[in-house]
């Protein structure tokens, strides 16, 4: 009886002293849209409130950034659709400059109806015309003209004042410019805009993570964004699952298994298992339940607050 009364008492005393941790989760993140064919959307974009990048999930399934369909999602850029459309305002493209995401100098606007011809993108009139085969009603040479304007190169997001400034009325199409090879060939990702995202505020990389500085081209203010060095695995953000060894194995969304037996751990806790050579596999972990002894090789991480609730369940009620 005295055993039974001291373990209830270590039961309630680990869920008083995690009780705070547990309170303090971040929301969970949805990053499951039905019907899509996206996979491994990378944190910490997703579908829900929760997310600090949400995107929108229609009924259908598709993925949307205002109204313009989300094609790919890659952990330092989203391709959206920018299909050809005649007479839509040049300042549509304002939409896509968000907290978190602005077009990148690497795309080219065409645009028509200009005070002026514009023609500051590397793409060739050769590769730029069999995407214009389309009737906007154009109206002669000095304002018919399709001009194109990409913005430089050397900085990482396209100056929307700058677009502004170029005298256009219509937004046409946008095309995503891929200079390739030691020939300097171009390669065209057509009625396409791709878009640079990033989290607010200073670094929270993991340590075994690169850094990316990123200023935002709407407010000026700080960014960033995380990838894992060479030889390491993971998203290299110290709120998701970091960075890990090459060979290790993780279990993700371990957490939502317990999410749904308990109710209340997220979907953030993961299993790591050191890879085979590694001193770490080796570690083993012995308890009691009742009268069976179990050695197992536990993870190597395992969320310390959660992992001594568990344990306690186990010691408790398994007597």
């Amino acid at each position: 009886m005295l055993d039974l009364k001291f373990f209830i008492f270590i039961f309630i005393s680990t869920l008083i002293s995690i009780f705070p941790s547990i309170t303090s989760q971040k929301p969970y993140c949805n990053q499951t849209c039905s019907g899509n064919i996206l996979n491994d959307i990378p944190y910490p974009i997703g579908f829900s409130s929760g997310c600090e990048i949400q995107l929108n999930c229609t009924t259908n399934g598709t993925v949307l950034i205002e109204d313009f369909a989300v094609h790919q999602i890659k952990p330092d850029y989203i391709l959206v659709g920018l299909p050809a459309e005649c007479g839509r305002a040049v300042e549509t493209l304002h939409r896509l400059y968000s907290d978190h995401y602005a077009p990148t100098s690497d795309n080219a606007i065409l645009m028509e109806n200009c005070t002026k011809r514009i023609q500051t993108c590397s793409v060739p009139q050769s590769m730029m015309q069999p995407n214009l085969d389309f009737d906007c009603d154009r109206r002669g040479d000095d304002f018919g003209n399709v001009s194109c304007y990409s913005g430089d190169m050397g900085i990482m997001f396209l100056d929307y004042e700058n677009v502004t400034k170029t005298g256009c009325g219509s937004l046409l199409l946008g095309m995503v410019v891929k200079i390739v090879g030691v020939n300097s060939a171009v390669s065209l990702n057509v009625q396409m805009v791709k878009l640079g995202w990033w989290l607010k505020g200073g670094c929270q990389c993991s340590d075994d993570a690169i850094c990316t500085s990123v200023v935002s081209p709407v407010d000026g203010s700080d960014g960033y964004r995380c990838r894992c060095k060479d030889g390491y695995d993971g998203d290299g953000y110290k709120a998701s699952s970091g960075c890990r060894p090459k060979g290790t194995f993780i279990t993700k969304n371990y957490g939502r298994f317990f999410n749904s037996k308990f109710g209340f751990l997220t979907n953030h806790s993961s299993i790591i298992v050191p890879p085979a050579e590694s001193p770490d596999h080796e570690k083993l972990w012995s308890f009691s339940i009742g009268k069976k002894n179990m050695r197992n090789n536990f993870p190597q991480i395992f969320d310390q607050n959660y992992s001594r609730l568990f344990f306690c369940v186990l010691l408790v009620f398994g007597r």
